[in-house]
């Protein structure tokens, strides 16, 4: 027998508990990453918002080895498609120089500062960038490549053994087998396998001692080992914080896992140091050279235009690129908000509205709600897509809860599912499908596998699957069609129910108070007035796409990513109780008897709208319910012509693309999102916002105390930066913020994608959601900009008295304009956290 001289014994110095600690401060250096199934926005860089902006860019580019701007070249391309005014990029250099005098300061005859920078930015050569290793080091690999194995949901053919133990405990058994371990580790690693604690925590703890980590030092080298497989690590906290527990069960896994096993590596040497870095740029010849400063005539210059001159020729392209990125925003916020100040006094309409319709505040709905404007007496509002209700649906047929709510609050109500009011039958019916169909994939799933039967299945199934791909490749419009004949829609024929849950013994999913509640929220926090419309439509959303491992990002993120009609029958439902509206009317909300609330769904990426359980609506609201889809039928074609020219195709392609099975651009998504736009419609309906704002209807006379106000920018403001960012840095840099070409792309475990087969767990947007086939940027990276409509002191108190929109506009991950109802001057929230002048100004920077 081969025996190995033990490893020697090291005491540790940190306890568990501080251990734990430890490993709780450098999980934070990655924001969560939700799974496929509710792909929702995430902001990558959600642990460094307690630094400024700027600081935090920077800090996350050394930990991640990413950049820290778009490159210079992609905002060049910006620039000249108008996306940024070119004397605002000036203005903006100007004071990146310190002002005018500083700006026209002479490095020599007749070239000023000024002149150098702008060179810099418009036209020269920007030199060197990041530069990374085009394969993942192979310590990464090995930890990957185990993540990927202990994660798997139920995908691989052979589930990896020794899960129960947990993911450090079940590494560690089967690692000594590991030919790749063994070239990694050599024999010190053997050797440890044999001595180290099986406890994670006490494992790291040892690590520090073992490898003489000072103390102070031990966060930083835990958040670097995090920061070297982002995704799985951010797939461990959501498995964690934010997923159901039986998700977990028998497989269990913290961030001591992971870092545990870093921890193994490093002690048997096998880490690696070849991470990417920006390499400094040094221009300085083509500099001259542009501006003929000879040799002569610098070696001449004062000592400080020399050093002047070197300080511009080395700037590299994270620097400039935050030029273009102010000089985008200010451009932006330059063209909306004198608009919007217009339109601040604008009176609201006292014609009765033909019907009223609440959309989700997402970007899509702004363009969708102008063109139904256009077609009659509509009147719109903008409102968190889930309604306010923070529930989970138990659909039929589905083993696990569906969470229809933001991803950070947890479900309040279980809510079942049923058969809906007189369709019976089509429920019994979709639901044999449903189990046939999934019969029929798990036989085809185990013949696959098998090793005797994996040959005989292909040749069996392949004729057949190759007909199935021809006819999805050629016609893929006249498939659906084919398979919507066979199989009844499933919105149609089942229903949230708000009756009792098994989770809720014998008590209702929501109690008559809480009904009571959810009601009162649509009025107070829209500003919605009564007498209502005779028909007032709730229109949730979702999208649409085949063969889309991305297809919840397309849906609402407001519902979990996941599509909103259930969230909003189950609120009309509550609106159309008398009882509920009688309890209403007691507090001076008065719905007419004539009104009749209905629940819809805007397919995004069609622009259809589907309206929900249209049997039970009377006979007596069916004219105003036709004459209604009528407008919704020219309104979805008016905005899916618009869509087309954005996407580069006709109208019917759009149509095409959403049931094509190779289709990698359905639609544009958020892309281009840029404003949070808070008051009431008259303030934006004159405006075309070309599908790039949020808009959250509130009325601030209705509001005295701001709770309303407090609730809109906390919840759906930040959701919307969220999502501001996770656009912004996927675009920035798709390799380490994003998720690379859907082309390449391979699903892992039922949870997320890999580029190629093996890696790390990609974490944002994949290029198509951003840039165009040509690779020029479609979304502009630029932050948030939040206006609302209130008086000045109602927005101070409440942003004073929240500790997280102080820190997102005093850092500025967020800027914020409070135009004032009576005056129409608008201030802006400057960095010292307090209202000041000019907002909508080109010396506004």
């Amino acid at each position: 027998m081969n025996m190995m001289a033990p490893i020697a014994i090291v005491e540790p110095v940190l306890t568990r508990t501080e251990v734990a600690g430890l490993v709780s401060l450098a999980a934070r250096t990655v924001p969560p990453i939700w799974p496929l199934e509710s792909a929702i926005a995430v902001n990558p860089l959600a642990g460094f918002e307690e630094l400024p902006f700027e600081q935090a860019v920077s800090a996350a580019a050394q930990r991640f080895s990413a950049r820290e701007n778009l490159p210079v070249d992609q905002w060049r391309t910006l620039l000249r498609a108008g996306s940024i005014d070119q004397k605002v990029l000036r203005d903006v250099a100007i004071q990146e120089l310190g002002g005018l005098n500083s700006a026209f300061e002479l490095i020599g005859p007749d070239v000023s500062r000024l002149d150098l920078l702008m060179a810099r930015l418009l036209d020269l050569p920007v030199g060197a960038g990041v530069t990374r290793p085009a394969m993942l080091s192979p310590d990464a690999d090995f930890i990957a490549k185990w993540c990927a194995a202990f994660f798997d949901q139920g995908r691989a053919a052979s589930p990896m053994p020794n899960r129960g133990l947990g993911f450090y405990r079940s590494v560690l058994a089967i690692a000594g087998h590991d030919s790749e371990f063994r070239r990694l580790t050599g024999d010190v690693g053997q050797k440890l396998l044999l001595s180290i604690p099986r406890d994670p925590l006490e494992a790291i703890a040892e690590g520090f001692a073992a490898l003489g980590i000072c103390h102070g030092e031990e966060e930083d080298l835990l958040a670097g080992y995090v920061a070297r497989l982002p995704g799985w690590a951010g797939h461990i906290r959501w498995r964690n914080e934010h997923a159901d527990p039986e998700y977990a069960a028998g497989a269990p896994a913290g961030m001591a896992d992971l870092l545990a096993l870093w921890m193994l590596l490093d002690r048997s040497g096998a880490i690696s140091t070849g991470e990417a870095r920006t390499a400094p740029s040094d221009v300085s010849a083509q500099l001259a050279e542009r501006f003929n400063l000879t040799s002569d005539i610098l070696e001449n210059a004062h000592e400080a235009g020399r050093r002047h001159f070197n300080e511009i020729a080395n700037l590299d392209e994270g620097k400039l690129g935050r030029m273009f990125m102010l000089a985008a925003e200010t451009s932006y916020r330059n063209a909306v908000v004198p608009q919007l100040r217009a339109a601040a006094d604008a009176p609201g309409s006292d014609e009765v509205a033909e019907a009223q319709l609440v959309f989700c505040i997402d970007v899509r709905s702004e363009s969708f709600r102008r063109a139904l404007e256009a077609e009659g007496r509509y009147e719109t509002f903008g409102y968190a897509g889930f309604f306010g209700l923070p529930i989970a649906l138990h659909k039929v047929g589905k083993s696990r809860r569906t969470r229809l709510l933001p991803v950070l609050l947890s479900p309040q109500h279980d809510v079942d599912e049923g058969p809906a009011v007189g369709r019976e039958r089509e429920a019994e019916m979709v639901e044999q499908n449903a189990e046939r169909t999934q019969h029929t994939a798990n036989l085809f799933d185990i013949a696959k596998q098998g090793s005797a039967t994996a040959f005989t299945t292909a040749e069996v199934t392949g004729p057949l699957a190759g007909l199935l791909m021809a006819a999805n490749t050629i016609a893929p419009k006249f498939v659906e069609r084919a398979v919507s004949r066979l199989r009844p829609p499933r919105e149609d024929a089942f229903a949230p129910s708000l009756e009792k849950h098994a989770d809720h013994g014998v008590h209702p999913a929501f109690t008559f108070e809480e009904k009571v509640g959810y009601a009162t929220a649509l009025f107070k926090l829209t500003g919605m007035k009564t007498p209502t419309a005779r028909l007032v439509a709730l229109v949730g959303h979702g999208g649409s796409a085949v063969n889309n491992p991305y297809a919840a990002a397309l849906d609402c993120g407001a519902c979990g990513g996941h599509a909103g009609g259930s969230n909003a029958r189950i609120l009309t439902a509550i609106l159309n109780d008398l009882d509920v509206r009688a309890e209403l009317a007691k507090r001076g909300m008065n719905i007419p008897d004539t009104t009749r609330f209905i629940a819809a769904e805007h397919n995004t990426t069609t622009d259809e709208v589907f309206i929900f359980d249209q049997a039970t609506i009377p006979e007596s609201h069916r004219p105003d319910l036709s004459a209604l889809m009528t407008s919704l039928a020219r309104a979805g074609s008016a905005n899916r012509e618009r869509r087309s020219v954005l996407l580069g195709r006709s109208a019917s392609d759009v149509l095409t693309g959403a049931v094509h099975w190779g289709e990698v651009r359905p639609e544009w998504g958020l892309a281009r999102n840029a404003a949070f736009i808070v008051g009431p419609r008259s303030l934006t309906r004159s405006i075309d916002l070309e599908g790039r704002a949020f808009l959250h209807s509130y009325d601030w006379q209705s509001d005295t105390d701001g709770s309303a106000l407090t609730t809109i920018l906390t919840a759906p403001m930040v959701v919307a930066q969220w999502i501001n960012c996770q656009y912004l840095f996927s675009t920035i840099d798709n390799d380490r913020y994003g998720s690379g070409n859907k082309i390449t792309q391979n699903v892992v475990g039922g949870i997320g994608v890999l580029q190629g087969n093996g890696g790390d767990l990609k974490v944002g947007l994949p290029m198509q959601s951003l840039f165009g086939d040509d690779g020029t940027a479609f979304h502009v990276p630029q932050r948030l900009l939040t206006v609302v409509l209130a008086p000045f002191d109602l927005v101070e108190s409440v942003v004073a008295s929240n500790d997280i929109l102080e820190r997102l506009f005093g850092n500025g991950w967020v800027s914020l304009v409070v135009i004032d109802p009576e005056t129409g001057k608008a201030l802006r929230w400057r960095r010292n956290c307090e209202l000041s002048e000019s907002a909508a100004t080109h010396q506004s920077l």
